[in-house]
Formats: C-alpha cells, structure tokens, sequence
C-alpha cells in the first residue's frame, strides 16, 4: 500500500441530538394553559356524567312512585238502614275507591268490646232462632277498582223477635268498627280502619 493511501482518513458526520420525552411546544405558559384547560375539560366531563346518572336515578325513583300511586287501593266501609229505593233494611258495604285493585287477606268488625270475624258472627250475637238475610264474603277475594261489595243486607223482618234483633244490629252499626288487611298487585301491604285514615303499611297480612 502506497503511502499516499495510508493518509486517507475517515471523516464522520456529526450525531444529531434527539429527546425522545419532549412533546411540549416550546412555549411554558402556553404548555400551562393548555394542561389547564384539559383538566378543566375532564372534570367538566365527569360532573355532567355524575349529575346525568343522578337524573335518571331520581327519573326511575320517582316513575316507580307513580306506577305505585296509580295501583293504590284504598277501601272504605260503610252502613246504613234505608236502601236506595226505599226500603228498610240494614246494609253494610265496603268499597275500594284507591286506584288499583285490593286483595282482601282479611276483614273484622269490632262491637261493644267484641270482635268478630265476619257478618255472620256479627248476626248471630244478637240471639237465636230463624231469620233471613244475605251476606257476601269478602275475605281471601279481589277487590277491584272501584267496586262496591254488599257484605250484609237485613231486611226488615215481620217476626217480632227477628225485628228485637235487626234493631239491635241498627243501633250497634254506629259504634261498629271495622278493620281490614289487604295487599296490591305489587305485593304492598296495608291496614286500614276503612275510615277517613290513612292505611298502615305493614310487611304482610298474617293474622
């Protein structure tokens, strides 16, 4: 090799610095504002996504308020000793002016310290012997919305001890008491007085 090759050198481009972790823009307040604003961004996000959730959970609650409100039956009883055409006769009636059919688990009557379990108990308290009359059980049924049920109708009787007795049912009517435990569609379950109360709510119907 001549020594005009060995004087030949090798001459190297220069390294280029590269920063593989800088992603700013160069400008630091602008770098600022804009972390700032991004922030601000999310949390605007995820107060709206918050408060949205909360809407709908309060939309849902308050729908499945409705749908109870609209399915409320709510009964109410009452007697008297004159028909509607004119008649005499003793009629006791409970009705369900609520807004959704009841079903009736069980009904009572209270009179002078006693309780009876329906009208034939109530009937048969003044004595014995043979009278007539027409009663319509209402425990374990259906009561729908807006129906009306005739649990006793009494006649007045021709039969002297028959009249004693239907006399003492019509004064007695006005301390009568009754009480009921009756359930809606959706389970729900009550106790009402069947007077100008409110209806308890309880668990279930059991005795």
């Amino acid at each position: 090799m001549s020594d005009e090759a060995e004087s030949v050198s090798m001459i190297e481009a220069p390294e280029t610095a590269h920063n593989a972790h800088s992603h700013g823009t160069g400008h630091r307040w602008f770098d600022i504002v804009m972390a700032v604003a991004i922030l601000l961004v999310s949390a605007g996000s995820l107060y709206v996504s918050l408060h949205t959730g909360h809407t709908m959970e309060a939309l849902v609650k308050e729908n499945e308020r409705l749908v109870r409100a609209q399915s409320t039956p709510i009964l109410q009883f009452s007697h008297g000793n004159v028909t509607d055409d004119g008649a005499r006769a003793l009629e006791f009636t409970i009705s369900n002016v609520g807004t959704g059919p009841a079903r009736v688990m069980w009904t009572q009557l209270q009179s002078e310290g006693k309780t009876y379990g329906d009208m034939d108990e109530y009937v048969f308290a003044t004595g014995n012997g043979q009278i007539t009359y027409v009663t319509s059980p209402i425990n374990q049924s259906v009561l729908s919305q807006g129906e009306e049920r005739r649990i006793l109708r009494w006649d007045y009787p021709k039969d002297a001890d028959a009249q004693r007795r239907w006399s003492l049912i019509d004064k007695s009517r006005f301390d009568a008491q009754a009480k009921a435990c009756y359930c809606s569609v959706f389970n729900e379950c009550w106790t009402s007085n069947m007077a100008a109360d409110l209806p308890q709510p309880v668990k279930s119907c059991e005795r």
